[in-house]
C-alpha cells in the first residue's frame, strides 16, 4: 500500500468519524439540494434550531473539505463522499435512491419474464427459480423501502 492510498483512507476515516448527527442531516440536505444555498434555507431544511448551530455544522463540514462556501455567504457541496449510511444510496441531487431498488427492480422484472419464456411444465426446478426470484424481490423491496425511510 502507498503513502497517497493511505492518506485517502485517514482522511475517509476522519470524514466517517464527523459526519454524524446533524452535521450527517446537514450534508445530507446539501446532496439532496445541490444549488448554492443561503444558510436561513439549510437550517430551515434541516430543522435546526437556530442559524448558529447551522453555522456550527456547516463549518465543520468546510473544515473536513465536502462543502465551500462563497463571499455572498453562499454554501455549495464541493465533494461527495460515501459514508456511513450513505453508502446505501446510489445518485447524486435530487435523485438520491436507495441501492437495493436496482435488485428490487432486477428480480421483479425477472418474475413475469420467467413466467412467460419458461414453460411451468418442468415442475420443481421452475418453481424453485420462482421462489428464489420471489424471496430476492421481496427482499430489496423491503430493504429498498426501509432503507428510503431511514431518519437521517
Amino acid at each position: 500500500m502507498n503513502e497517497t492510498s493511505h492518506e485517502y483512507d485517514s482522511e475517509i476515516d476522519k470524514i466517517a468519524s464527523e459526519l454524524k448527527g446533524k452535521t450527517l442531516r446537514v450534508y445530507w440536505y446539501l446532496l439532496r439540494n445541490p444549488e448554492e444555498t443561503s444558510l436561513r434555507n439549510i437550517q430551515r431544511g434541516t430543522n435546526l434550531s437556530s442559524p448558529s448551530l447551522a453555522t456550527y455544522h456547516l463549518n465543520k463540514l468546510v473544515g473536513l473539505g465536502l462543502v465551500r462556501t462563497d463571499k455572498y455567504g453562499s454554501y455549495n457541496l464541493e465533494r461527495d463522499v460515501k459514508v456511513g449510511v450513505l453508502r446505501f444510496f446510489v445518485g447524486s441531487g435530487k435523485l438520491l435512491l436507495p441501492r437495493y431498488l436496482f435488485y428490487a427492480v432486477f428480480y421483479t422484472t425477472l418474475i413475469p419474464c420467467s413466467l412467460l419464456f419458461l414453460p411451468l411444465s418442468t415442475g420443481p426446478i421452475s418453481l424453485l427459480l420462482l421462489s428464489v426470484l420471489g424471496f430476492g424481490a421481496i427482499t430489496s423491496w423491503f430493504e429498498s423501502v426501509r432503507i428510503s425511510r431511514m431518519e437521517i
